[in-house]
């Protein structure tokens, strides 16, 4: 039994994974309240807490929403806690709990492991793992193995710049795309169910499923600026299968569409005949099986 950790902005969330995935004792803290009284502190007490809980646990594994040295022993930037920056959190974690493994590895990168070893996966040996949030984050399975780059943290397309100087984060994240459609309400004066209501990607979603074209062009923006930087990633990998995760891809029918057709705009039949955009398969708890998963013998990165 391992225990996942899934650092994340609004919650930290734990759980004990089985090796087949199953998820039990779920808890989640709130990451502002730790970030107040001791982040570390916190996290050391939860960890205890669950090691007198669940005494057969045999290591830890945490996903985190920032950056990590290239032996992932120390979070080097992690904009929503910057008490933990530059900290070794593994050499912390090591003095705290001696003889309990512990690995980190970025949030993207974890929920990408997820999907690898726990979804519908079987089989594919080479994806990109696109998750659509608050931000957007990425990661590469390649020849069955994690890609991380050459010092760690590769694969950040969600800071990718497309237009305007604006990373595709920056066009599609959550509070961008709720921008996006706000701005263009208040210049258009459209016929739609949104003039009025509480902008959020879920009234956009039920407006859509309402069939309200604006709500549509909504997501037609968000498939056109995700296909577009997608044409960069698949030039560069070469690869032919996309699995869009995150809260955002619920919309995944409204968002596709629009996604292939830029691609298939801007690239050869080389790369399009054989592409595959299909939706993530794990939800919610991706972050605390692939955090799990890192302690599993089964990674092995690029």
């Amino acid at each position: 039994m391992i225990l996942g950790i899934d650092v994340g902005g609004t919650t930290v969330k734990f759980g004990v994974v089985s090796a087949k995935g199953e998820i039990s004792q779920i808890k989640a803290y709130d990451t502002v309240e730790w970030a107040t009284k001791g982040f570390v502190d916190s996290l050391k007490a939860a960890i205890k807490e669950y090691l007198t809980l669940v005494p057969e646990l045999s290591g830890v594994g945490i996903g985190w929403p920032g950056l990590l040295s290239v032996d992932r022993k120390t979070v080097i930037a992690l904009p929503n806690i910057p008490a933990v920056k530059d900290l070794p959190i593994t050499d912390i974690l090591a003095e705290a709990f001696p003889g309990l493994p512990v690995k980190n590895e970025n949030d993207a990168k974890c929920a990408t492991i997820g999907e690898l070893y726990f979804g519908k996966t079987e089989g594919l040996d080479n994806f990109v793992l696109v998750t659509l949030g608050t931000g957007v984050g990425s990661g590469a399975v390649i020849d069955k193995k994690l890609f991380l780059g050459a010092r760690g943290n590769g694969m950040e397309i969600g800071h990718m710049i497309l237009d305007n100087g604006k990373s595709l984060e920056q066009h599609i994240g959550i509070s961008h795309i709720v921008a996006y459609a706000t701005a263009r309400l208040e210049q258009e004066k459209p016929k739609s169910l949104l003039v009025g209501a509480e902008i959020s990607p879920k009234t956009i979603f039920e407006a859509a499923e309402n069939g309200d074209a604006f709500a549509i062009s909504v997501f037609d923006y968000v498939g056109e600026k995700l296909g577009t930087n997608l044409v960069s990633v698949i030039r560069v990998l070469d690869i032919t299968t996309i699995l869009l995760g995150g809260g955002i891809a619920g919309a995944f029918k409204f968002i596709e569409p629009m996604t292939r057709k830029t691609i298939e705009k801007f690239m050869p039949p080389y790369y399009t005949k054989d592409l595959v955009i299909d939706q993530a398969y794990l939800t919610n708890q991706v972050g605390l099986l692939g955090a799990a998963g890192l302690l599993m013998d089964k990674v092995q990165v690029a």
